[in-house]
């Protein structure tokens, strides 16, 4: 009599028992999160994760080949003289903001021309770095430094530097201050290379000397069209995650 009794009970409190332990809806006012967490961002695909892993420094180096167009009004004894030259350059630029970045060039144009013209130029770069697009254009501006030399001596030569009278021998140069400016565009062709040309007016301002005649010489100007093309490497650093 007794196991019938028990059998019963457990028969008729297994519903209940099952019931419990399902969840019993919320209450009024009572908020239930979901059972499952919500799931994450989907992963980024394989080139898009390799591509945000680097990022590029702020200081980039590059040369460049350069062909000129000179003219000048105090290069040759009879008046002006104008002349092409072909030379290369080198540049260092430090971005300090998204859209400016400090530039320092050294040309030196000794191919072609009466003279060898040497500069060295500090100034900045406008454009947006390469991060965004491939294609980017951008404008320099500068000033800095030029000197003008000829390795030959002698007086026979009237036609270098400015005139000197026939019997004086000396080495003659000339220094002044330049001023740049002038814009281009530049491609990345991968993350650290890029190629960039650029079309630049110069101005110079000379003051011409004479290594063995104290007699002050007259100033004279050098302008120029200057075309480069330049390579440039630009160092990457890889973002951990």
């Amino acid at each position: 009599m007794r196991i019938r009794l028990l059998a019963v009970a457990i028969v008729l409190l297994s519903p209940a028992a099952l019931s419990a332990q399902r969840r019993l809806p919320p209450l009024p006012g009572q908020h239930r999160g979901p059972e499952t967490p919500e799931p994450s961002a989907p992963p980024e695909h394989g080139p898009v994760a390799r591509q945000l892993q680097y990022t590029r420094l702020k200081v980039s180096v590059a040369s460049y080949p350069l062909l000129s167009a000179v003219h000048s009004s105090g290069l040759a004894s009879g008046g002006s003289s104008t002349w092409a030259a072909a030379g290369a350059g080198a540049q260092v630029a430090y971005r300090f903001t998204r859209f400016v970045a400090g530039t320092l060039d050294i040309t030196s144009s000794f191919l072609g021309g009466p003279v060898d013209l040497q500069t060295a130029e500090l100034g900045m770069r406008l454009g947006r770095p390469l991060t965004e697009h491939r294609l980017e254009p951008f404008a320099d501006v500068r000033g800095g430094y030029a000197a003008v030399s000829t390795g030959q001596f002698g007086s026979n030569i009237d036609d270098v530097g400015y005139p000197l009278p026939h019997g004086s021998y000396g080495s003659r140069y000339s220094n002044g201050w330049e001023g740049v400016a002038g814009a281009g565009v530049e491609y990345a062709f991968t993350r650290q290379f890029s190629v960039s040309t650029a079309v630049l007016g110069t101005h110079a301002q000379m003051s011409a000397h004479d290594i063995l005649s104290p007699v002050a010489r007259p100033n004279y100007g050098i302008t120029s069209v200057r075309w480069v093309f330049g390579l440039r490497y630009n160092p990457v650093r890889m973002v951990m995650p």
